[in-house]
């Protein structure tokens, strides 16, 4: 094999936390200070990820099926998802709330939501198409007979893409950074592509007391449930690796039970019922719903930045005012209120504002405060204007396009959509843009207030800075004619004394007094009530009552979308479903892979067989596929033992039809990590007496003889010597076309772990030595230079 590229590291890797992008040349891998680094082959960093201190140390990494994010779970059950264009960090899930424990196990897949999109790009595929390839094709059909889908068409069109932009928001923390620049938001906001609109990626996160938790789309969660619910037999129980197809409604799990010092290990199916109930609507579902709680996110913390530049545009000027309240109040018994009220009107100034104003207040200090005022009012507007209501515009029809879902034949069952729901939450979005429109308007207006007073403060500093009777005087008191002081005046006796914002930001302390609109208790439209009380509010003399402010409003509207989320989570989780485990006996293993694969090739797809019935299908109407289970365990390390398990799904129901057993002997030398490379072949990494090896067999053909023989599988009987299949025996010390690549003898290079990327056209591992300090990617593909290889890149 040709070395593509050979890194050194310092500090030394983390052997078990080692990941290959699937779709990209991108390896990532955890080093022993816990820190998540990101490099292209050239041993080049693109980006890192690094938890708080408080996070602990890194647990698992997983990347996402096709290659655009990367999950960190770190000790403390937190999960970080990290954009792998941008370096930003997408979401951040506390996972405490479903499981006490720690994560032990993370699982991505891919699965299509429609076999019909499946089928026809099939008929015009040759015979060596991958599975892999056919979800990553932006088409749905290659030839021009076929007719267009219109109700899928129409279902699926991308109406978000024609809206505008949403704006980039000021970087507020580590959590906020996402909306911080515009790679990030496009990111967050890309419109899904067709393979997206026909597949839904769910990702598994497993806890070491058995529980698995499961979300679709990154973040949008289904639920937890545990793996005691499968077998009474469970007791300490947890996830050790996952597996699925693109194609399956069936995921599954390898689980090791330990109730005893050895552990048992157990094959348990996952039948996911809901991607074949809700159909092809699902990724629609999943998608728009997630689209959904990241526009909800993205107005709250709109929300939070205009709320704290309104706060901070008011702390200077109290400040300011605070300094002469009290002589003010000590010595004339008035506020400054009244004495700025009194100044303007008669021009007559106390000594004590005179003082305040030269001497405090002066020149520079009016310049910041005419900073902090006008900034704040300009960017509240900007906020408003650019970034919120843009964003309550595509919750909008983010909404609408639910409800549609929710009126649609019997959506309510299937995918678990509430049409009043839906209807209030837009009653809600309304009112929210109601109110958005009421703080423009007087963030203008107090803007315009606040302009005429400053002009008229500048003008007050200028004069009582002067003697009386002086030229200077005189020419300041000239400028007068240009103060609007019916404005200045207005402002003074309003926005001064308490802004119109503190009450639509709900930050007036003096609304508490008022009667509670309790927003649970309307039963009539919340819009229609909310415009009444506003227009009320506005008017002289009538009954003020508490109205919700933003912040109020925005945190109803969370609820009630969480309410909407809950009720689709739910309804989703009843249609999953834990199989019966396949007992595979009392193992402790020192390394393991798995993978599963259809038992219907795609010869009969190419040929026109059952097509209308699905693409795995046998004839009668049944999905057969096969999970491979390869592991090596600790007391045996000279040994491979490869399980078979076929499963048989019928209405998303799965059903073990037999079980088959293999072993793989090398010999002399331990293995040391085994992956499977693709759909026909497993590599074993070998350390010898004198060399380390790579050795690639294939596992599926059994009819040829490089193939593996596999017998049926015996619990209890596999273990002795008659009833174990004919081993495949590799003799290390004598060439063979198995034996990929060796190692000369160097305690530091054996090979410690491998990753695998096993896509067509691009087949290459990454081999770790066991020093952890160095690691080399080697091109699958390449017959060349079977010997070691002396590229080396020390890039540090």
């Amino acid at each position: 094999m040709n070395m593509l590229a050979e890194k050194v590291v310092q500090p030394a890797i983390n052997a078990e936390h080692l990941a290959y992008c699937p779709t990209m040349d991108l390896i990532a891998f955890a080093t022993i200070d816990d820190l998540v680094h990101v490099h292209q082959l050239n041993g080049q960093k693109v980006f890192g990820v690094s938890g708080k201190q408080s996070m602990g140390s890194v647990r698992s990494i997983k990347w996402k099926p096709n290659g655009q994010i990367i999950a960190v779970a770190f000790q403390k059950n937190i999960l970080q998802l990290t954009n792998a264009h941008t370096g930003k960090v997408v979401h951040q899930i506390d996972c405490t709330s479903h499981s006490q424990s720690q994560i032990c196990c993370l699982g991505w897949s891919i699965n299509s939501t429609s076999s019909q999109s499946i089928n026809l790009p099939m008929r015009g595929s040759g015979p060596d198409i991958s599975l892999e390839n056919l979800l990553s094709r932006g088409k749905r059909s290659n030839s021009t007979d076929e007719l267009p889908d219109l109700p899928s068409d129409l279902a699926f069109l991308d109406v978000e893409a024609m809206l505008p932009k949403l704006s980039s928001l000021a970087s507020g923390g580590a959590e906020d950074d996402i909306f911080s620049s515009r790679p990030s938001l496009d990111s967050i906001f890309q419109p899904p592509s067709k393979s997206s609109n026909e597949a839904a990626d769910i990702l598994v996160v497993g806890f070491e007391d058995g529980t698995i938790h499961l979300s679709i789309y990154d973040f949008f969660e289904i639920g937890s449930l545990n793996l005691n619910m499968a077998s009474q037999r469970f007791q300490r129980c947890k996830l050790l690796n996952h597996c699925a197809h693109p194609f399956a409604t069936t995921h599954a799990m390898l689980v090791a039970n330990e109730p005893a010092s050895q552990a048992d290990l157990f094959l348990v199916p996952l039948d996911l019922r809901l991607i074949s109930n809700a159909g092809r609507y699902l990724s629609l579902l999943a998608s728009k719903s997630t689209q959904l709680h990241n526009v909800l996110r993205y107005v709250q913390q709109v929300q939070k930045q205009m709320y704290s530049e309104f706060r901070s545009s008011q702390d200077l000027p109290r400040r300011f005012m605070q300094n002469v309240e009290e002589p003010l109040q000590k010595d004339l018994d008035c506020t400054w209120i009244q004495a700025a009220f009194h100044l303007v009107v008669t021009g007559a100034c106390s000594p004590q504002v005179k003082e305040w104003l030269v001497d405090e207040l002066g020149e520079r200090g009016h310049k910041r405060w005419d900073k902090a005022v006008t900034t704040g009012y300009e960017t509240i507007r900007r906020l408003a204007h650019e970034s919120l209501l843009p964003a309550l515009e595509r919750l909008t029809v983010l909404l609408s396009r639910l409800r549609g879902l929710s009126k649609f034949q019997d959506s309510n069952t299937a995918l678990g959509l509430s049409t009043q729901e839906l209807d209030n939450v837009l009653d809600t979005t309304a009112s929210l843009q109601l109110l958005t429109h009421y703080i423009m308007i007087a963030a203008g207006a107090e803007l315009r207030g606040f302009s005429a007073f400053s002009a008229w403060l500048r003008h007050e500093i200028d004069i009582q800075s002067t003697e009386p009777g002086s030229s200077a005087g005189h020419e300041a008191g000239e400028r007068d004619n240009n103060i609007d002081h019916a404005s200045t005046l207005q402002y003074i006796r309003g926005p001064m004394k308490q802004s119109r914002l503190f009450s639509l930001f709900n930050m007036d302390p003096s609304i508490e007094d008022r009667p509670l609109w309790d927003l649970n208790a309307e039963g009539r439209s919340l819009y229609e009530l909310y415009k009444r009380e506003l227009k009320n509010a506005s008017e002289p003399g009538s009954p003020e009552k508490q109205l919700p402010g933003l912040d109020a409003l925005i945190g109803h509207l969370d609820s009630q979308c969480n309410a909407v989320f809950a009720g689709i989570a739910a309804t989703q989780k009843r249609n999953i479903r834990l199989g019966s485990p396949v007992h595979l006996g009392q193992i402790i293993p020192a390394c393991i892979d798995m993978r599963m694969l259809t038992d219907v090739g795609l010869s009969a797809l190419h040929a026109g067989k059952n097509t209308d019935t699905g693409c795995f299908k046998d004839s009668n109407g049944t999905n057969l596929f096969s999970v491979y289970i390869a592991l090596v365990a600790r007391s045996e390390d000279n040994i491979v033992k490869l399980f078979k398990v076929a499963l048989k799904v019928e209405n998303g129901m799965s059903t073990t039809e037999s079980v088959k057993f293999a072993v793989i002997h090398p010999s002399p030398g331990r293995v040391q990590d085994v992956k499977f490379v693709d759909d026909e072949s497993i590599m074993l990494a070998i350390i010898g007496e004198a060399s380390s090896y790579l050795v690639n067999i294939k596992y599926r053909q059994s009819n040829e003889r490089e193939g593996l023989t596999y017998a049926n599988f015996v619990l209890g009987k596999t273990t002795s010597e008659e009833s174990i299949p004919d081993k495949m025996s590799i003799d290390l010390a004598r060439p063979s076309p198995l034996l990929l690549h060796s190692f000369p003898k160097d305690p530091g290079w054996s090979p410690e772990r491998m990753e695998i990327n096993g896509r067509t056209g691009r087949r290459a591992i990454c081999v770790l030595a066991q020093d952890a300090l160095r690691y080399r990617v080697y091109d699958l593909d390449s017959k060349a230079n079977n010997g070691e290889e002396t590229m080396e890149i020390n890039d540090d």
